[in-house]
């Protein structure tokens, strides 16, 4: 069933509410950050209001609502759904980690086993209690069907008036460069033009991570103190650079991206907006182009198939990491921080799979991946310092042996850091 362009799962039931009355709601309290919950009616009369893993869920009862773990959130969907105590299901926008204040009712889900309507959360499809998991069993078992997200967005009206928003919560920008002197004043000029296109005074940051440069990177002068540049003490290649300038960086968005890209001016805006709607969440880029090292940067958006991954981010789970990789090994991810604090696996030197290794870890944590259609990144074609034919050789040597170590972090629990796998 399509409504609102939302594509809903058969047998669910949309609301038909008015965009405006949530959207008139979030305006009057100052566009605090939302959730999607589902309030699943217990055959005693009382509420449990569900979140995804990693956010706490809640449970009503003596009058107010009591925080619920997430192994007591599954515990008590277990019992429930063995002794058929459950009664009305329903998806909900509220505040986040305040359940009780409830900003739009989204969708009735009664006639869908609570089991499927929990994956639409990002919880697994097939859970095995008391066992870690590894990334790959819990990629296979994950739903990134994220209509949620789209129906959030549709209850308020998004995109379409984002451009009346008052000041976001903030997004840093991290930016890992390393022999990238001649593109660096296109890749800050791009920031700084798309943060001038964010509402408000929403606070940002940029940070230039240089993975020690053979000749320590400089950026322009008369850059904006939001700009910054950290020399990394070590090589510490693409992932340990994406590392650091997460624990250099505030806010409560973080946007990865290479040192050869250049955002289109509704870059932060576009993305920023969706991760005000969810706490775990990645974005990548719909749309990108390649430009000449000296052709200038257009003045439009970027050539692309907008929405044409639309279909296949959505039925991503169930599927190898092969498929992620294909999907999102573009150069730029935009993280809600708790998924951004996952990091990068620190051990893949040159070139390697660190955007695809790092979103099959959010899936498995229960984040969703989707793409924004209605901006993208154009790359800018260079040549890095040093004998190109030679770096190339080597990048291909080093891409090989990353996949073995991206086989084994494939293949280590779901739910722990990162180890080295040389």
């Amino acid at each position: 069933m399509r409504t609102n362009n939302v594509v809903y799962p058969s047998g669910v039931r949309p609301f038909a509410a008015e965009p405006s009355v949530a959207w008139d709601w979030w305006a009057r309290h100052g566009f605090v950050p939302l959730d999607v919950v589902v309030e699943v009616g217990l055959k005693s009369g009382r509420l449990m209001r569900l979140a995804g893993p990693g956010r706490c869920s809640w449970l009503a009862g003596r009058g107010r609502w009591v925080p619920m773990s997430s192994e007591a959130v599954m515990n008590a969907t277990a019992r429930a759904i063995r002794s058929g105590q459950t009664g009305e299901v329903q998806v909900l926008l509220v505040v986040r980690d305040n359940p009780r204040y409830v900003v739009a009712e989204l969708a009735w889900a009664s006639d869908r086993a609570l089991d499927e309507v929990l994956a639409w959360l990002g919880w697994p499809m097939a859970r095995e209690a008391g066992r870690l998991v590894s990334v790959r069993d819990r990629l296979r078992a994950r739903s990134n069907d994220y209509w949620l997200l789209k129906a959030a967005m549709a209850a308020l009206g998004l995109p379409e008036t984002s451009r009346d928003l008052p000041a976001l919560p903030g997004v840093s920008v991290v930016v890992s460069a390393r022999g990238a002197q001649s593109v660096l004043a296109g890749t800050a000029g791009s920031v700084i033009e798309a943060a001038g296109r964010l509402p408000g005074r929403t606070p940002w940051e940029c940070v230039f991570v240089d993975d020690l440069s053979k000749s320590p990177l400089r950026l322009p002068a008369g850059l904006p103190p939001q700009v910054r540049l950290v020399r990394a003490p070590e090589r510490v290649y693409r992932g340990g650079a994406r590392n650091l300038g997460q624990e250099l960086s505030s806010h409560p968005v973080t946007v990865f991206i290479d040192d050869d890209l250049q955002m289109a001016p509704n870059y932060l805006l576009e993305h920023a907006v969706r991760h005000l709607l969810s706490p775990y969440l990645v974005t990548v880029s719909g749309r990108m182009e390649y430009l000449e090292p000296t052709a200038p940067t257009p003045e439009r958006l970027p050539y692309g198939k907008s929405g044409a991954d639309a279909d296949a981010f959505r039925g991503l789970g169930g599927v190898s990491p092969d498929e992620v990789y294909r999907l999102v090994q573009r150069g730029d991810l935009v993280a809600s921080r708790p998924i951004a604090d996952i990091g990068f696996p620190s051990d893949y030197m040159g070139r390697g799979p660190e955007d695809g290794t790092f979103v099959a870890k959010a899936l498995a944590q229960g984040a969703f991946v989707v793409p924004v259609a209605e901006t993208g990144v154009f790359r800018r074609g260079y040549r890095r310092t040093g004998d190109l034919e030679a770096v190339e050789a080597a990048q291909v040597d080093a891409f090989v042996a990353n996949l073995e170590r991206q086989r084994r972090h494939l293949d280590a629990p779901a739910e722990s850091g990162w180890t080295a796998a040389r």
